[in-house]
């Protein structure tokens, strides 16, 4: 199972719960639990806990990788086609299960569906960020705006 938040002020325990009760009554065993506290603008291929678990999925006893959404697992479009490339070569070994969204990357009509999917959680956050760029621009211009205070994290 596989459960990630963007900040330290989200509750990954919540997915997990979650998780654990669904593979509970879906009798799936659970093996191995893996939490992520990582942006979703962080690449795949940067978050160690996410390879780890890819990797130790190719040598362990796991059929599957559970998690609660697409969407927890990214939100760039490259890492959708890493993500695609590594199910459809192992899927018989190991797959990927969405307790929100029916995943099958066996076929070419399962596969559509995931990119569809995929690319709306890819295109909510940069439309959001478009948004609140168009926004800042303009209270600017009517002088609302005048920067971050200092030691603010957020990024736009």
């Amino acid at each position: 199972m596989y459960a990630r938040v963007s900040t330290e002020d989200q509750n990954v325990n919540q997915q997990m719960d979650y998780l654990k009760e669904w593979a509970k009554n879906n009798s799936h065993n659970v093996v191995k639990v893996v939490k992520d506290i990582e942006s979703g603008i962080t690449p795949l291929v940067d978050r160690k806990r996410f390879r780890k678990l890819l990797d130790d999925s190719l040598n362990d006893a796991m059929d599957a990788i559970a998690i609660v959404n697409l969407d927890r697992l990214t939100r760039n479009w490259e890492d959708v086609v890493f993500i695609e490339n590594h199910f459809r070569e192992h899927w018989e070994t190991c797959k990927l299960i969405s307790t929100g969204d029916e995943i099958n990357l066996s076929n070419a009509n399962g596969r559509f569906m995931f990119r569809v999917r995929m690319a709306v959680c890819c295109y909510m956050p940069e439309d959001m960020r478009e948004k609140q760029r168009i926004g800042i621009e303009r209270a600017k211009l009517e002088g609302k705006y005048k920067g971050r205070k200092p030691g603010s994290k957020n990024k736009i």
